[in-house]
């Protein structure tokens, strides 16, 4: 009888700690430098900002959840105030390596810690001069600018980004002789503030994402930036695709259409023209394309918009396929 009792009740410990995970064991990472290579697998806690030293390895293991918790902005828990480069609550900041690669059975979560999450609870994955790295089969969510590519070289695949204030965000530093590269591929990219920001003479390629019902943009290129953008579906946004100061983009074989103010708009500085060709607009008939575009037709200091050559329905294979 008594070796009955002590059997159901290890079976029940047993059945609470497997179905219960606030009971499992949770690493709790600290403000501070990781320098040497480390794993992390289970459930972790971060409290403030930490740093991936440069020739260091961070490995998360697939069916990771990583938390942030909410700090002070700038506060004495941040590694760094300098804000032209970082964010104001928690960021793990990488010049080592960065090797986050779920799978599609088992993918990473990093998350806000807050028992009610709200987008920029915490900063961002941000990258500084560093190369090598892999963030794929994650789900990212309740980030400042959730991934943020500093000249840089980072592979960005096969992941959700939601509730973020901006998905991604690059740029390349003027003293670093490391130019951004930076694959965006096969990403689901919903209900963020905005999707892509491209900046600061960046050149990522971003191909076959669905960029979909995003409060203020799904693609923003600025200030010199410069980009590949091909087979995307870009729907839904507030605006489907922002410019400002760009230059050189590659805007191709896209289905950008529905989007709720415009599908592209030149903003105040945009004053070079640029030309759009092959992508669809939602309509085959141009005077309606034409209704949902901001340039030079609407305000004479902009640039022009050239979409001629513009596909007369849907771009097939395009988005997340």
């Amino acid at each position: 009888m008594k070796r009955s009792v002590l059997l159901f009740l290890a079976a029940f410990a047993t059945a609470i700690l497997t179905f219960h995970p606030a009971f499992a064991t949770e690493t709790v990472v600290n403000k501070g430098v990781i320098d040497k290579d480390t794993v992390w697998s289970g459930d972790v806690l971060i409290k403030g900002d930490v740093e991936v030293a440069e020739n260091v390895t961070l490995t998360i293991r697939p069916g990771t959840t990583v938390r942030f918790a909410k700090i002070e902005r700038f506060g004495p828990e941040k590694l760094y105030n300098d804000k032209e480069n970082h964010f104001a609550r928690s960021e793990l900041f990488i010049k080592g390596k960065l090797l986050a690669q779920g799978s599609k059975e088992s993918k990473i979560t990093f998350t806000s810690a807050e028992a009610e999450p709200k987008p920029g609870d915490w900063s961002s994955l941000n990258f500084s001069g560093s190369t090598g790295n892999i963030i794929e089969y994650c789900v990212i969510m309740y980030g400042d600018t959730a991934v943020h590519c500093h000249s840089s070289h980072v592979i960005v695949a096969n992941n959700v980004f939601k509730h973020n204030g901006t998905a991604f965000g690059c740029k390349n530093l003027k003293d670093n002789p490391v130019q951004t590269i930076m694959p965006i591929m096969y990403n689901l990219i919903t209900e963020n503030g905005g999707g892509l920001l491209i900046g600061g003479g960046a050149s990522p390629a971003a191909f076959h994402n669905e960029i979909i019902g995003n409060e203020f943009f799904g693609l923003y290129v600025k200030k010199g930036g410069c980009s590949d953008v091909r087979f995307n579906n870009i729907s839904k946004n507030g605006k489907g695709v922002i410019l400002y100061g760009a230059k050189n983009v590659l805007l191709r074989d896209n289905n950008i259409a529905d989007n709720t103010d415009y599908n592209l708009s030149m903003l105040e500085g945009q004053e070079q023209d640029l030309a759009f060709p092959k992508n669809w607009w939602g309509s085959a008939d141009e005077q309606k394309i034409r209704e949902k575009v901001m340039d030079k037709a609407n305000e004479s200091e902009l640039g022009k918009a050239d979409l001629s050559d513009f596909y007369t329905s849907p771009v097939a294979g395009a988005g997340n396929i």
